[in-house]
């Protein structure tokens, strides 16, 4: 039985074009019960809270007082879901520095007619950031 490979996330430093990621980049919309969970988890919504304008896993592991591996865990559950969006600086000396921004203002939930839950998530424009 084999296992699942975790994904090579590294970037590859030869290409030029890979100095700067983004501006920034959110992943595709989450099914609505994802964003729920999302939500519902306080300490992602801690995390959420200190990313209003674009921040580091340092400046949010300050802000929370949660470990950094705690932090980044909550930071990859939240892009995952298209709660933030990500951008990515390479450095000279080889290391790389992630900026996470909350691209939620507003997120609505109704039951439909189809009797299912329904999330609407209203995004932060370039503008408001």
């Amino acid at each position: 039985m084999q296992k699942n490979k975790p994904a090579d996330r590294r970037l590859d430093h030869s290409d030029p074009d890979t100095r700067l990621r983004g501006p920034f980049e959110a992943t595709a919309e989450a099914d609505a019960s994802e964003v729920l969970d999302v939500l519902t988890d306080p300490l992602c919504r801690r995390v959420l809270g200190c990313a209003r304008t674009a921040v580091t896993a340092r400046d949010v592991s300050d802000a929370t007082d949660l470990s950094m591996s705690t932090t980044y865990r909550k930071l990859e559950v939240l892009t995952d879901a298209g709660l933030l969006e990500t951008q990515t600086e390479l450095r000279e000396d080889g290391y790389h520095t992630t900026r996470y921004r909350a691209t939620l203002d507003e997120a609505t939930i109704r039951i439909g007619d189809d009797d299912e839950l329904h999330v609407s998530l209203q995004r932060t424009t370039d503008d408001d950031a």
